[in-house]
């Protein structure tokens, strides 16, 4: 069986995609499945998706490839000679990506239904989300369907992704570890910067805080803090790993620490529900505004990029008080740590 599997998506809605291609592996592991991918993604996929048959490539690129027939047909040529049985392209894919999974040939070609794209075309099945489903799982039933499709059975559920590199082991230490991300792609979806300083600030006292350098974030790293500077997918999962807490923004960041099981307080701000993560649910501590008419802002098929609350910018980060999070945080330690975080 020959499956072409299209993500090129940002991080956090590609960790919810990961099961479906691990389980696929797992499950199938004399099957050829192809994998395309963005720069920023790819490894994820390292070590389930083989040799060439993970293709990588910026997604804007791929949107564009119309403009440039030459490039479009190579593109073409290219799925055209996989010969796939099956395409999938979850939810969010462009509608060159559709063109593509037409030209493949595939017998079975599945996405999400309602996706704000030009071309609506290209696909034989579409299935629509469950309201009480989160990404992950709409992955996931997408993926039932292709299966069912093929003539194979598929989980009811899916499981947690897993990472790359070998979780570790945490050292023995006399202080609980505090991972600090205040990034986020767009910054309507940031916490204050300055709160975020002040909050590791307080962590501090009582806990070893590491700052993850962001270029996003205008504020240096607080006192008493260890910088984490920029780096790998790798890198940031071996940091989450040995970490008894996450705080941050709803973001890539706080997916990748979620997918290990890390207890996580995060500012939602205009995050929708189906974007939180699907496993170890009562572990995230997700902070959302109350009682605000207009969250969540972003809709899962339109990016709305800035803050439309022009009576009150930034109402649903600015709600939350350094004092508040700090205490959300405490809190999740102590359950964290079986009581043992400081007070």
């Amino acid at each position: 069986m020959n499956i072409v599997i299209f993500k090129l998506s940002p991080l956090g809605d590609t960790v919810m995609m990961l099961p479906v291609v691990q389980t696929l592996r797992r499950l199938h592991p004399d099957w050829r499945i192809t994998v395309f991918a963005t720069p920023a993604t790819a490894a994820l996929f390292r070590d389930t998706v083989r040799g060439d048959d993970l293709v990588v490539m910026n997604s804007v690129a791929l949107k564009r490839c119309w403009r440039r027939p030459w490039q479009l047909w190579s593109w073409w040529r290219r799925v055209r000679g996989l010969r796939p049985d099956a395409v999938f392209l979850s939810y969010d894919q462009s509608s060159v990506a559709r063109f593509l999974a037409r030209a493949s040939g595939a017998r079975v070609r599945l996405g999400g239904a309602g996706s704000a794209i030009r071309w609506q075309g290209g696909l034989t099945h579409t299935l629509g989300r469950n309201p009480a489903h989160s990404l992950a799982e709409w992955d996931w039933a997408m993926a039932g369907v292709m299966m069912r499709e093929l003539g194979h059975d598929w989980p009811d559920s899916p499981p947690p992704p897993v990472l790359g590199p070998a979780m570790a082991s945490k050292k023995s230490r006399g202080r609980p570890r505090v991972v600090i991300h205040a990034g986020a792609s767009r910054e309507y979806q940031r916490w204050l910067p300055e709160r975020f300083a002040a909050l590791a600030k307080a962590l501090a006292r009582d806990c070893d805080v590491v700052w993850i350098e962001r270029a996003e974030v205008s504020v240096a790293a607080p006192a008493g803090s260890e910088v984490f500077p920029p780096g790998d997918l790798d890198s940031l999962v071996r940091l989450f790993a040995g970490a008894d807490l996450f705080v941050g923004n709803h973001s890539g960041a706080f997916h990748l620490a979620a997918a290990l099981g890390k207890s996580c307080v995060v500012i939602a701000g205009p995050s929708p529900l189906a974007c939180d993560p699907a496993w170890h649910r009562g572990r995230h501590h997700i902070l959302r505004a109350p009682g605000l008419a207009c969250l969540p802002c972003e809709q899962l098929s339109v990016t709305v990029d800035v803050c439309r609350n022009f009576s009150a910018p930034m109402a649903c980060m600015k709600h939350w008080s350094v004092e508040a999070v700090e205490t959300v945080c405490r809190d999740a330690l102590r359950s964290s740590t079986g009581g043992a975080a400081p007070p």
